[in-house]
Parts: C-alpha cells; sequence; structure tokens
C-alpha cells in the first residue's frame, strides 16, 4: 500500500485491509441486483516488491528459471548521475521522480521501475508475462467482473536497445530529476501495447459471447490525441471500448472560454476514427476539482456539457455536489507529494462527503479518515443536504442524467450552433425525436446570443422550450417548461440552458 493500491503484492486476491474475496462476490452480486456495473481498476504495468514474482526473479540465478526475466534487469552500478554519463543502464527518470532504476544488492543487478521503486516494472516483451496477466483476467471475468480500466498500459514497453533519452521541449522549465524535463520516446507508447490491448479485446469479447453480457475495456493514457486514438484499435485489431479522453482535464482552465471548450470538443471528435463512441473526463483523482480548478459558478455548466455531449460521460465522485480541493497538508499522504509538495494530489482526494455527521459521515469510527475533510460538509456541501436543496448541483446533476436518456441524447448527431468568445452552444437530434439546443458561457462577461443564426438551422418558429438550466441563481427570466425566441438569450457566465423544440418532418417533393 505504497502506493494506495497500486503496488500491488497479489492480483488474484484483495488486501485484508479492505475485506476479501467473499466480501468481494458480494459486492459483486449486489451491484448486480441493482443492476449496476463493476468496472475492476487493472494495473499491468508492475507489481509490489512484495510480489512472489519480484521475489523469485530477484533471488534467481539461472536464465532458464521460468521467473529469471519477468522484470526488467541490467547490469549497473549503484550510481545517482543524470544525463549521458549515468551509471545506470541509461538516463531515464521514473514519472515519480529520480532514476527509473534501482539496484538489488540480493541480484547484484538494477531493475526498472517507471513509478516508485517499490513497483519493479514486469518484463511485457516475455510471453510468461503475457499469459499470466491473460489468466489474471480470466480470473476476475469469471468472478463476474463487467470490465477494467487498464491503467497506464502506455508505459508497458520501453526501447529494448535501453538509448538514452533527451530533453524535452519544456525541460528548461524543470530539474532534471523531474519526469516532465525527458522526451519520454524511448519508455511510453512503444507500438507493441496495441498487440497487448488487442489480444485483451479479444478475451473479453470471448467472456462476452459465452455469457451473453457485454464486458468492457477502457484504457488510460495521458498523451497527444493522435496517440490516444490508436488505443481504439490499432494495426487493424479491436482495442479498447474507450480510451480516457482527458482533453478537459488538462485543457479547461480558467481562462478556457467558449471557443477553448469547442476546440476540445473539436479536437477529440474530429480525431475519433469512424464508428467509435466519444468520452468526456472533467476530472479525476490526479487533478484539482473542478471549483478549485475553474471556479464554483461554473461546476454545474461543466456537469451540464458532460452529461449532453455525444458518449460516455466520466464523473469523479464529488463532482456532482461541488466538492472542492482541501488545503495542502504539512505532511503528504500522496508519494509523489512526498517528493514534490508542492504538486501533491492529497488535496481533490478527499473523502466523500455524505452528510453533515462526524467525517461527513464517511466514517463512523472516532479516528480522523486519512486525509482531512473540507469544512464545507457542514454548511450544506453535502449529498444528504444537497438531496433537500431543490436547485443544488446534485439535483440539477440527477435532472441532466434523467435527460440524457432521450433518444435524441443517447443516439443523436451532434451539431455546433453558435460559437464564440464566451458561448460554447451545439444541438442533439434524432430523426423523429425532439431537438435539444445546449447553450453555455463559459466567458467572463454576460452574452447576449441570436441562436437562429448559428450554424444550424433550428426550430422554423425560432422559438424553443426551457427544459433546464443550470439553476445557479442567475438571469431567472428563463425558465422550465416557458417557449422563448431564441434570437435574444442572454446568458451569463456558468450559465447554462437546454431548449427543446418537436421534430419537423422534411416534405419531400
Amino acid at each position: 500500500m505504497k502506493d494506495f493500491g497500486y503496488d500491488i503484492s497479489d492480483f488474484e486476491d484483495i488486501d485484508p485491509l479492505f475485506g476479501n474475496m467473499s466480501d468481494f462476490e458480494s459486492l459483486v452480486e449486489k451491484m448486480h441486483s441493482e443492476d449496476l456495473k463493476l468496472i475492476m481498476d487493472f494495473i499491468p504495468n508492475h507489481s509490489s516488491d512484495q510480489h512472489i514474482w519480484f521475489q523469485l526473479s530477484q533471488n534467481s540465478t539461472d536464465p532458464t528459471d521460468r521467473y529469471y526475466n519477468y522484470y526488467i534487469w541490467r547490469d549497473c552500478v549503484n550510481g545517482t548521475i543524470y544525463g549521458n554519463a549515468s551509471e545506470y543502464p541509461t538516463n531515464w527518470v521514473s514519472v515519480f521522480g529520480g532514476p527509473m532504476w534501482e539496484y538489488s544488492p540480493i541480484r547484484r543487478q538494477c531493475y526498472l521501475h517507471q513509478f516508485l521503486k517499490s513497483q519493479p516494472d514486469l518484463d511485457w516483451r516475455n510471453p510468461y508475462v503475457q499469459e499470466e496477466f491473460e489468466n489474471i483476467i480470466r480470473f476476475w471475468l469469471d468472478k463476474g467482473v463487467d470490465g477494467f480500466r487498464m491503467d497506464a498500459i502506455k508505459h508497458l514497453f520501453e526501447d529494448y536497445n535501453y538509448r538514452n533519452e533527451s530533453e524535452s521541449k519544456d525541460g528548461a522549465n524543470y530539474t532534471q530529476d523531474a519526469y516532465e524535463y525527458w522526451h519520454h520516446n524511448y519508455t511510453s507508447s512503444l507500438p507493441e501495447v496495441h498487440d497487448i490491448v488487442a489480444r485483451w479485446a479479444t478475451i473479453l469479447d470471448e467472456k462476452s459471447k459465452e455469457t451473453n453480457q457485454y464486458r468492457f475495456m477502457v484504457t488510460e493514457v495521458y498523451d497527444s490525441t493522435e496517440e490516444v486514438m490508436k488505443y481504439y484499435g490499432a494495426n487493424g485489431c479491436k482495442g479498447a471500448d474507450i480510451p480516457f479522453n482527458f482533453g478537459f482535464v488538462q485543457k479547461l482552465k480558467k481562462d478556457c472560454n467558449g471557443l477553448c471548450v469547442h476546440d476540445i470538443v473539436d479536437d477529440w471528435m474530429s480525431h475519433m476514427p469512424e464508428g467509435k463512441s466519444a468520452n468526456w473526463v472533467t476530472g479525476n483523482h490526479d487533478n484539482s476539482r473542478i471549483a478549485s480548478k475553474i471556479g464554483e459558478n461554473f461546476v454545474n455548466a461543466i456537469n451540464m456539457l458532460l452529461l449532453l455531449l455525444p458518449g460516455t460521460p466520466t464523473t469523479y465522485y464529488g463532482e456532482e455536489i461541488g466538492m472542492q480541493d482541501i488545503p495542502r497538508q504539512n505532511v503528504s499522504q500522496d508519494p509523489f507529494g512526498l517528493k514534490f509538495p508542492d504538486r501533491s494530489r492529497d488535496p481533490e482526494r478527499s473523502p466523500m462527503q455524505w452528510s453533515n455527521a462526524t467525517h461527513a459521515g464517511f466514517s463512523n469510527t472516532s479516528s480522523a479518515p486519512w486525509l482531512p475533510l473540507n469544512d464545507d460538509f457542514k454548511q450544506g456541501r453535502n449529498v444528504e443536504d444537497a438531496l433537500k436543496q431543490a436547485d443544488s448541483p446534485l439535483n440539477l446533476y440527477k435532472s441532466l442524467a434523467k435527460l440524457r436518456q432521450e433518444p435524441s441524447f443517447q443516439y443523436g448527431m451532434m451539431h455546433y450552433s453558435v460559437v464564440n468568445e464566451n458561448v460554447f452552444s451545439f444541438v442533439r437530434e434524432w430523426d423523429g425525436q425532439p431537438r435539444y439546443l445546449v447553450a453555455l458561457n463559459f466567458g467572463k462577461d454576460n452574452s447576449t446570443v441570436d441562436f437562429t443564426t448559428g450554424n444550424y438551422t433550428l426550430s422554423s418558429s425560432g422559438t424553443g422550450e426551457v427544459v433546464e438550466t443550470t439553476r445557479n441563481g442567475l438571469d431567472v427570466s428563463l425558465k422550465t417548461e416557458e417557449t422563448v425566441p431564441l434570437n435574444s438569450i442572454m446568458l451569463e457566465p456558468g450559465q447554462g440552458v437546454v431548449f427543446r423544440w418537436s421534430y419537423e418532418p422534411v416534405e419531400l417533393i
């Protein structure tokens, strides 16, 4: 647990800290009874140094031994120098900073670790390792899991010629012991990873056909859009159902206006392979929360955007109630924060705020949770209180989740409408169904917009019924169930509105 579960000592068991296998099986059964799906976090790049595979490999002296090359071992001297004169096999630097190599006095060689030194990288060019993980996937599928989030898989392969990496274009902003200093063309996104993903997809397809229940795969990769798209499938083979789209996570900041939001959306939609499904992520455990990063008054607008764009939305827990980051602590729980205190990820990882009870209802023990809570849970920023507030972010979120079940949102096309420095808007339509205009102001100023002159032809009447608003105390002239002209709609910063009008069939002559 040196990296909170990302350092696995047994890939086919439950850490006693969280329960046992019987508890897990009960969880799966209960979730399925509630028509929920369980997607398991899968960490194939590395194991814990406590894993039996690593212990056997570290103590192995016979190259013919099965476990001898389960991990990446190279001759080295126990040094600390960076650059071309490194005493290590290469100058490669780990994601958490410092050398990517660690000397083992037992084996008298260095092993590779792209993350913590307690997380040695497996050798994915070893057929035995590939077989082990294919069997692990089958093991959990047999336990009833509905799919996997494949974590950090761009790190599976490294250059087999062990060439040194060069300074990145942003390297001058970092020290040499920081991951960002280097251009990682030899330690990430190597093409072999797509063959592995294709093999995993085949296993999931086999299980889907066997059980008549679809099994799902999503990949977690931070990279250029062009590289991420390859995880949909490469070399003519099937890939993941979706690779996580981190465009909003990386680019949605306080200065991101209507044009910026359009560019983020269009970057994904224009690169996505034909026949594939989009997806959108606005927050996660590695990045600051929406309310803290962009502003509390934009939380509802961003949730509206997330839930009404085409494709799969992914919400980080707490964003549906507008949770904020907690202040950075004097002592970081995050191992990355221990090395780089000003970049600790603790602030966005505070416990879920369920109620205004002790520890926000997250725990009923007398001891404090592993991270502090934001004090605003006592002032209504919790699930229990939010459910009682008609205009709370949570009740809006629930309304939007219901609205997205409409066929126009489930299956319909998307067309851009008015896009300018302040406003991003789009239309969702599906033949025979009502059509919807979603309009959001991401700018700093009020904006009055004529949507009848946008990039997409609206209703012939030029009017639309107000279906939903961001409910955050802004312009009260736009009330739900009212029909209003669409040629002069005023939107304040952070305000969003959904309009609807009836399907109008085209008469063929």
